[in-house]
């Protein structure tokens, strides 16, 4: 999913035909097809054991399955396929076969929510609710205030996305000044050693923001504001990716299979979270708020940090644009945009064209949030006349 989600629209605009040409998955099967290997083994387990109990949801699921298999599992492929799509003969076949394994769970996750969504539909649509905003979002309306984690998911050099990370963290700091408040960025190389390291000086931007570049900007400003700065990336890396750069061989190296495949996403992600937790360890009363790709944090991606730190109950913010980020399915088709919610968008947009229209989903349960990947979701209307999303 790195390549649509972790990617810029500009970056994938280039690879999309080197990837999506006649051998997408080089060899690789798509999540499609390991969704027919698992039906036709009956390997999918139940989202919860006691509900398949009955003959009649067994009919009831395996009917959906037959409905999901017609169709060509469109939408599975469409959330996923971007973990399936690097070239095999980069990395051992130890390395594959354990990618093939978290593959096929990522494959048989979306197969259980999306059952569970269908089959409790009712239930988890009475817990999520949908707005059109124009301005500014008042975080505070949303992120609990006993909030100890708070992972802010992006599509990476989205200008308007990084503003609403900020606007988020700020609000929350005015808020509460009195709380020890923590930036922990993807975008800032780690400091190796036992000793959490905290950059102090809008200098240290320039030294350990290396990858993106990009990302400076924010880093210097939250070091501004007061914010206690830590970076989470792992400088080895950081190093190669400047090195071999984001170019349309990418899917064929190594080191795409060390970063954002699921084995190197799973990776980088315990690297984080060890840093993370450092945080809890020297200062108990912390409020983290990470921000990183939401392949990193979406609930439904591989080991994600957001179930990695689940004993944190972290509460998590996802961003996303049409035709950049809307390819969150299992959200889009559960939990769509309703055409009332677009019209009250029309008509903020027809009152001022000059600021734009985000569509807000809030789920305010953890059943909810589980099927749509997110805690909070932030879309961006690009045409407010567009149709319902899903």
């Amino acid at each position: 999913m790195y390549l649509k989600m972790y990617y810029t629209k500009l970056l994938w605009s280039v690879m999309a035909a080197f990837l999506l040409g006649s051998s997408p998955s080089y060899g690789q099967k798509l999540p499609s097809s390991v969704a027919k290997s698992i039906i036709s083994s009956s390997a999918v387990a139940p989202f919860r054991q006691d509900a398949f109990k009955s003959l009649q949801v067994e009919a009831l699921r395996g009917s959906h399955l037959r409905a999901l298999a017609k169709g060509g599992f469109v939408d599975l492929d469409e959330m996923l396929e971007d973990y399936f799509c690097l070239n095999p003969q980069s990395v051992s076949a130890a390395v594959l076969k354990e990618n093939q394994e978290i593959q096929k769970a990522l494959v048989q996750n979306w197969l259980e929510r999306d059952f569970y969504a269908v089959t409790h539909s009712k239930q988890l649509q009475q817990g999520v609710s949908v707005t059109a905003v124009q301005g500014k979002i008042n975080y505070l309306d949303y992120i609990p205030y006993n909030a100890r984690l708070v992972m802010l998911g992006e599509i990476h050099e989205q200008d308007w996305m990084v503003r609403e990370v900020e606007q988020s963290i700020l609000q929350y700091k005015k808020a509460f000044p009195d709380k020890n408040v923590y930036y922990a960025s993807e975008f800032i190389d780690a400091v190796p050693g036992p000793q959490l390291y905290i950059l102090s000086k809008e200098k240290e931007a320039e030294i350990f923001v290396q990858k993106r570049p990009y990302y400076r900007n924010i880093t210097k400003r939250m070091i501004a504001a007061g914010i206690r700065v830590v970076g989470l990336e792992n400088p080895q890396l950081s190093k190669e990716l400047v090195r071999v750069g984001y170019t349309q061989n990418f899917p064929n190296t190594q080191l795409a299979w060390k970063t954002v495949s699921p084995t190197g996403m799973r990776d980088r992600n315990m690297y984080w979270a060890k840093i993370i937790r450092r945080i809890y360890e020297q200062d108990p009363d912390a409020v983290v708020f990470v921000h990183a790709g939401f392949g990193h944090t979406d609930y439904n991606q591989p080991n994600p940090l957001s179930l990695l730190l689940k004993d944190l109950r972290p509460f998590v913010v996802e961003f996303a644009a049409p035709g950049v980020g809307d390819f969150n399915t299992l959200l889009e088709k559960h939990f769509p945009v309703p055409w009332n919610t677009v019209l009250q968008g029309r008509e903020l947009f027809n009152q001022n064209p000059s600021r734009q229209v985000l569509y807000i989903r809030y789920m305010k349960n953890k059943r909810s949030a589980l099927v749509g990947g997110c805690d909070l979701h932030i879309k961006k209307a690009v045409d407010p006349n567009e149709c319902p999303e899903g």
